[in-house]
């Protein structure tokens, strides 16, 4: 249950480095999510990339959110998630 929460993560974070890339954005933080889910730290990823979607003002994706959500449910980390900012999250259509 938990690698596919780290599957989830993962997917997550390159969805979001390829469209940050595509505007011409370098994230070095997303490179630190992938290592702390690589280094079993998954709960703490969850966290941290929180912190850098907000902080680098990151576009989520409905259906990325909701993905999201189900992998920090599966690390009953999902009182978090509702930390990202509202403004972040547009529709799975859109061109984020």
């Amino acid at each position: 249950m938990k690698s596919s929460a780290d599957d989830i993560i993962r997917a997550v974070v390159d969805a979001l480095e390829q469209r940050a890339s595509a505007r011409g954005q370098t994230v070095r933080a997303l490179g630190s999510v992938r290592g702390l889910v690589a280094n079993d730290e998954a709960e703490i990823a969850v966290d941290y990339l929180i912190n850098t979607i907000n902080s680098f003002r990151l576009t989520m994706r409905q259906d990325e959110y909701d993905r999201f959500m189900s992998a920090a449910v599966r690390l009953d980390y999902a009182d978090c998630v509702t930390d990202i900012d509202p403004q972040l999250l547009v529709p799975a259509s859109d061109d984020a």
